[in-house]
């Protein structure tokens, strides 16, 4: 049976080896990607040229997703509004911090949320799933076993030297082992291997369970999560190439370029023998390797108004065709496409797709993401119900299952929503739950909306009364 310091040296281990691939999936997501290939010695303008061939399509790829996740109501098992766990979310605040924990399911492959007991009441908040490890049971993987956490915590400034804001003075590290019942917490003062674990106490969580909960994405038979911008992240390499290409294109051969050959600029005498420049006293000027320096012939001056002229018989002038961008152009866009469509981006996303889309070519489009979509909610809904059956446990009630409800967000035409929601008034659908389908709808505006309609329909019932009643005292019509 491992031991607590057993588990401690584990959880390390396999953060600080997946750190690598954190770090340079979280480095592409960012945008600070491998630069395309460039010789040794290039000038300056040729690096310059390599830096701006870089465009982040990964971030709109990894954040198109997670803008479609919102949290819209959570229901108990009899599907009855459960205010307390909406309650308990608004207070981790969910509706805005939720996008942390599904970019990191896209990026990183999972998220990580932790429930704890405090003396204000118990908590859940969301960890960066670069410092917490989850190890699932040998004999069953998607149960969670033991965990570990590990930070750093900035030491206070002891010295009375005084030293630089930014200064490093090293921090004290600290991981702490969790069990389905207690904690244990180790504390290291000096970092790197020469650093000691020190054991420094061990408490009871009280939540009957490891108090951390993996939300992963594209989980495999062993419970191993997999991201989605690993495989993209070649394909980001190879689009930045493409546009390093292109630039250089545009610097180098993007115009017609005017080519001489056979031309000899050295000045020569009737002899044939080279002319060399002299000072003011007739002595040839020497140059840097030692050989006099000879004379050059002028050459000829590009203008409309001039004509090109070389001396030589061998001499030949002739243009070099410019470069045909629009051939570089296709290929980026190419690519650019198969990007998006290994990531499940409809083609509306890029606007040189945007041409002449009707609304049903548009969802029909949309139909990828939204599958993309639908399979994170349902990872996301299984988190979520274990961190919330935790809250319970923490708070002392009997865990219970719940589900959530996930607003729609796919782009829809205006025009088809009121269509359907006047098919629904005509079959006796409610009109409040109706109009709460418009884009936009809010409670508050809805109950201005029906407040409104109420006002119309008085002051219609009045003026139709006020009509009845001025026909009423006309005088009957003579016979």
């Amino acid at each position: 049976m491992d031991t607590v310091i057993d588990r401690l040296h584990m959880g390390l281990n396999a953060l600080s080896t997946g750190e690598k691939d954190w770090n340079r999936r979280e480095d592409n997501y960012r945008g600070d990607q491998q630069l395309p290939y460039a010789p040794e010695g290039v000038s300056v303008e040729y690096q310059e040229l390599r830096d701006q061939s870089i465009a982040n399509w990964l971030r709109p790829a990894m954040d198109v997703p997670v803008q479609r996740m919102e949290v819209e109501s959570v229901t108990d098992a009899d599907g009855e509004i459960d205010k307390d766990a909406w309650a308990t979310m608004e207070a981790a605040q969910m509706q805005t911090r939720g996008r942390i924990l599904f970019s990191q399911m896209m990026v990183h492959g999972r998220g990580v949320m932790s429930v704890s007991k405090s003396p204000s009441g118990p908590r859940m908040m969301i960890e960066n799933c670069r410092r917490v490890h989850i190890e699932g049971r040998a004999d069953d993987p998607f149960t969670r076993a033991w965990a570990v956490k590990s930070w750093t915590e900035k030491r206070p400034r002891t010295s009375s030297l005084i030293l630089p804001a930014d200064a490093d003075l090293g921090g004290l590290e600290v991981a702490v082992v969790y069990d389905e019942t207690k904690c244990t917490r180790f504390e290291k003062k000096s970092s790197g291997m020469y650093g000691k674990w020190e054991d420094v106490g061990t408490v009871d969580h009280g939540l009957k369970s490891v108090p951390f909960v993996s939300f992963g994405s594209r989980l495999d038979a062993d419970a191993v999560p997999h991201s989605a911008i690993d495989d993209l992240i070649p394909m980001q390499n190879a689009i930045n190439t493409i546009r390093f290409n292109t630039l250089l294109a545009m610097q180098f051969s993007a115009y017609r370029q005017r080519v001489v050959v056979g031309y000899d600029p050295i000045l020569r005498n009737d002899s044939g023998d080279i002319v060399y420049i002299t000072d003011e006293n007739g002595e040839p000027i020497v140059g840097p390797g030692g050989e006099p320096v000879p004379a050059l012939r002028p050459g000829g001056r590009a203008g409309v108004d001039r004509l090109l002229v070389f001396p030589g018989s061998e001499t030949k002038v002739f243009d070099l065709a410019e470069s045909n961008l629009k051939n570089y152009v296709e290929v980026y866009i190419r690519f650019l496409t198969d990007l998006f469509t290994m990531a499940q981006i409809p083609p509306q996303y890029a606007l040189d797709k945007m041409a002449n889309l009707s609304g049903d070519a548009m969802a029909g489009a949309d139909a990828t993401l939204q599958s993309l979509v639908s399979d994170l909610q349902a990872e996301a809904s299984g988190g979520f119900n274990e961190v919330l059956q935790l809250m319970d446990i923490a708070a002392g009630r009997s865990p219970q299952s719940r589900r959530l409800a996930w607003a729609d967000r796919a782009p829809k035409s205006f025009g088809q929503i009121v269509d359907g929601i006047v098919k629904l008034i005509s079959q006796g659908f409610p009109k409040r739950d109706a109009w709460d389908m418009l884009p936009g709808a809010t409670p508050v505006k809805v109950q201005a909306w029906i407040d409104h309609a109420l006002e119309e329909s008085r002051s219609e019932i009045d003026q139709l009364t006020a009509t009845s009643s001025m026909s009423a005292l006309e005088p009957a019509p003579q016979e």
